[in-house]
């Protein structure tokens, strides 16, 4: 399976400027747990729940900080003709639950944890022999 048929393509998007308290507000309305970071139209960075967390704990105000000094700018991404359990894997070593899909810095999508999972009970309820498959994903993917 290719990262292409679970990718999500109804990016959550945002500026290097933006509040971070706009971005978690983006983050909760929309249900998602990431949101890519563009810059004259290229990725310049993902802010996570993770992040967010981080900033918090810190003890940082939040409310006017802008979200470039919280975001990751070391990014991978992911090819959407890539292998499912390459991007799992992938995942893992790096610790994300979200992977950027394109090329160069270019975004086309983005999978999470929960795509992986998602894609991982398709294969087990269209074939119950796909086990081994959907096994593989799962195991590639946990921490």
């Amino acid at each position: 399976m290719r990262v292409s048929a679970i990718m999500q393509t109804d990016l959550v998007t945002t500026a290097p400027d933006a509040a971070v308290v706009d971005v978690a507000r983006l983050l909760t309305e929309r249900r998602v747990g990431a949101c890519l970071v563009l810059e004259h139209g290229e990725l310049a960075g993902i802010f996570t729940e993770r992040d967010l967390l981080r900033l918090v704990a810190s003890g940082a105000d939040v409310r006017d900080r802008p979200v470039r000094e919280a975001m990751a700018t070391d990014l991978t991404f992911a090819h959407p003709d890539a292998d499912l359990l390459w991007a799992a894997e992938t995942m893992r070593r790096l610790g994300v639950r979200h992977l950027p899909v394109g090329e160069g810095r270019q975004a086309v999508g983005i999978i999470s944890i929960r795509d992986l999972y998602a894609a991982a009970e398709a294969v087990l309820r269209l074939d119950p022999r796909g086990a081994d498959a959907a096994r593989d994903m799962l195991a590639a993917a946990s921490h």
